[in-house]
């Protein structure tokens, strides 16, 4: 059967028991796939584009690829970290990943479609605040050059943050007291990944956003 791969890192991953509540938002969107169809969540905690390349993960998911199959690529939550295992620049290095990965599934038949990264929940003077940087504008270069869909899933969620405003906004992400989950008996103050909520509510954002291209792997009434 044919399958729908994402790639990405800890907004989109599988979690561990471990870690619950956190959900990666991949592991909410099978119900959006129309029968037939395999989600292959290859979504790794933090990973960025040059680890994920460097680490043969992409290259084992590219084996199991075939003609039809389907590829969500989102990243751009690590590639600013300082650390050489995982660092890109914007303007360069991100954007030869991006297209390399996305050059290496088209030429095996893949359709492949960008996701800018889901936005951190930061907010100054009760405004939310973009954490991406460049990142997500050298992302849109690529698709457009590549001709590739691409889906504004920074500017998306940036709305749903203005919408439900500093303390609105904490019931997506790992944001709460003590006593709340098992896991966390101190609590948590984590803007960065989701609870089951903010997962349900992205994977429900990216498949909306996507049928606008009418692609056959998404239940169109769904």
């Amino acid at each position: 059967m044919p399958r729908v791969f994402i790639f990405g890192d800890s907004t989109a991953a599988a979690k561990e028991e471990k870690a619950r509540p956190e959900t990666g938002w991949g592991e909410c969107f099978s119900p959006y796939l129309a029968p037939g169809w395999i989600l292959d969540n290859r979504a790794i905690n933090g990973r960025s584009t040059k680890q994920v390349l460097a680490n043969g993960e992409f290259f084992n998911a590219l084996a199991l690829a075939s003609f039809g199959d389907v590829a969500l690529i989102q990243y751009g939550h690590n590639e600013s970290k300082s650390d050489e295992e995982r660092h890109t620049e914007p303007w360069t290095s991100f954007m030869d990943n991006l297209i390399y990965m996305a050059q290496c599934l088209v030429q095996k038949g893949v359709s492949v479609y960008f996701l800018t990264p889901i936005a951190r929940r930061k907010f100054i003077d009760g405004i939310p605040v973009d954490t991406h940087g460049d990142y997500p504008k050298a992302m849109k270069d690529v698709a457009s050059s590549l001709n590739i869909p691409v889906i504004d899933m920074t500017e998306k969620t940036m709305e749903l943050l203005r919408t439900e405003g500093d303390e609105g906004s904490m019931k997506f992400f790992m944001h709460f007291p003590a006593g709340v989950y098992p896991n966390y008996p101190l609590g948590d103050e984590d803007d960065t990944h989701l609870r089951p909520l903010g997962a349900q509510t992205v994977a429900s954002m990216v498949n909306d956003s996507l049928k606008k291209y009418s692609p056959s792997f998404l239940r169109m009434n769904g």
